[in-house]
């Protein structure tokens, strides 16, 4: 789905709960270098009840993260295009289809 030389971007920000490894994989082919990459993360590869806030940097590195943010867990809709989304906003549930 992306062009083959797609621009580069200084900050990406996921208003949704994603997979560390897919973070990783953004932040190392999508950042400018210096660029910062933003997201609710899981917890657990696949657990879509639990995020924690994570900054990445260009490499893929994790620069900062927190679990919650004073009293509050950190809880963000899932991430509707992977397997093994869970819940009432994933494709089972809300129609979405993939593009083959």
């Amino acid at each position: 789905w992306r062009p083959n030389k797609m621009e580069k971007f200084d900050v990406i920000v996921f208003n949704f709960g994603i997979n560390d490894r897919k973070a990783r994989a953004y932040a190392r082919e999508m950042l400018v270098e210096d660029g910062r990459l933003f997201a609710p993360v899981n917890v657990q590869n696949d657990y879509w009840l639990k995020q924690a806030f994570k900054v990445y940097d260009d490499q893929g590195n994790v620069l900062w993260s927190v679990n919650d943010v004073g009293a509050w867990s950190v809880q963000f809709q899932p991430d509707v295009t992977a397997d093994t989304c869970q819940g009432i906003w994933c494709a089972q549930y809300n129609g979405f289809k993939k593009k083959k």
